[in-house]
């Protein structure tokens, strides 16, 4: 969202991406804990791990969080005869809708044995109802940081941190690359982007042109698109607008592309190269004409409103094609992936209301939101 959006009594969703503070969190509160019991100790190392998503978000003046990490730490101890134990601790899944006495924790000993098993017990019994209060309090902490920076107190909200993809890069284009629009002429740039999504590329192709998908992961029944050369589409309110100019089916989409605060009748051109490898789907993204001075804002908007939301509301961590046509190589996921998809889903559907709607399987019911993008969220200024 814009920094120049009105977000008047902080009525409309606004989140903020905390995964990277809440891997130094973890790393720094879950560290050097111990316990002692019967002879036997133990004490945490280090985490080594902390994957899945942590946002805290803003809507009709309440703030909530919505968090679903999975996280491995070292730890190191002694029996009471003396026997050195060393390993690692899976907690699989620390999430805002999981009680905290449902946490699970998973013991790794290096080179087990049955000498070790005092250590094993003492960690069950012991350290884990520790780690337990320190993951209790992250919630509270989470907002204490970061709440300030989804609810302000002027009559205008800072844009949402977007999630990282890689490779992403701004390239203005020389002095003399000018687009001519009815308002005069406009200098531009050049986003460049590469996405890398575990799907097919059968799937990324869909979600971005099939009706019902593009519904649900922009929130919004009013989104309208067809997977034809000459279709026009117009997605969040009619702030962004276009026209499918090529299409390669599961290979590439080009588009006319612009929003609703550029200048009138000015459109860069959207080029979308979809390349299918052995585990996972890159998007190499390339948007020509961007009027200089928005490209950051640009890159904010796609990231967040378009590769983000698709991610989270199809789950596309470890999944395959439902089409065996389509289907990737690996073409069943792992049992990690297979979890990890499942925490994907149920935070996705936690945060757009409970799923279900007007588009089938695919729209969530949060419908909430398309006020706000009606009015405007994905505007650059205005």
């Amino acid at each position: 969202m814009s920094k120049d959006m009105k977000n008047v009594n902080n009525w409309h969703w606004v989140d903020k991406n905390c995964i990277n503070w809440a891997r130094s969190y973890f790393e720094t509160e879950l560290k050097d804990i111990s316990a002692e019991a019967n002879g036997s100790s133990v004490k945490t190392l280090a985490v080594t791990s902390v994957t899945g998503d942590a946002d805290v978000n803003q809507r009709k003046g309440k703030i909530i969080t919505i968090f679903d990490v999975a996280i491995t730490l070292t730890f190191e101890g002694t029996t009471a005869d003396g026997t050195a134990v060393t390993g690692k601790i899976d907690i699989p899944e620390v999430a805002h809708d999981t009680d905290i006495d449902d946490y699970v924790f998973d013991v790794v000993i290096d080179s087990d044995s049955s000498a070790k098993q005092p250590v094993r017990d003492l960690i069950r019994k012991n350290l884990a109802p520790l780690l337990r209060k320190k993951l209790a309090a992250f919630a509270d902490d989470l907002i204490k940081v970061h709440g300030k920076d989804v609810q302000v107190d002027s009559d205008f909200s800072k844009p949402s941190t977007p999630a990282s993809v890689s490779s992403g890069r701004s390239t203005p284009a020389p002095s003399a690359v000018k687009a001519t629009t009815s308002g005069g002429v406009v200098n531009t740039t050049i986003l460049e982007e590469s996405i890398e999504m575990q799907a097919s590329a059968h799937d990324i192709y869909d979600v971005l042109l099939n009706q019902a998908k593009v519904a649900a992961w922009t929130r919004s029944n009013s989104s309208t698109i067809e997977a034809k050369v000459g279709a026009k589409f117009s997605f969040f309110g009619g702030n962004v607008s276009g026209e499918i100019k090529e299409l390669v089916e599961d290979k590439r989409i080009v588009q006319s592309w612009r929003l609703g605060s550029w200048p009138a009748g000015h459109f860069s051109t959207v080029t979308m190269d979809i390349s299918q490898g052995s585990n996972s789907t890159t998007i190499k993204f390339k948007q020509e004409g961007v009027p200089v001075g928005e490209q950051e804002i640009t890159r904010q908007n796609w990231t967040h409103y378009y590769w983000t939301e698709i991610k989270r509301t199809f789950g596309y961590v470890g999944l395959s094609s439902s089409s065996s046509s389509h289907s990737m190589s690996n073409s069943a996921p792992s049992p990690s992936d297979k979890k990890k998809q499942k925490r994907r889903r149920r935070v996705a559907q936690k945060k757009n209301g409970g799923g279900g709607g007007a588009v089938g399987l695919y729209a969530g019911a949060g419908l909430a939101v398309l006020t706000a993008f009606a009015l405007g969220f994905f505007l650059t200024k205005k």
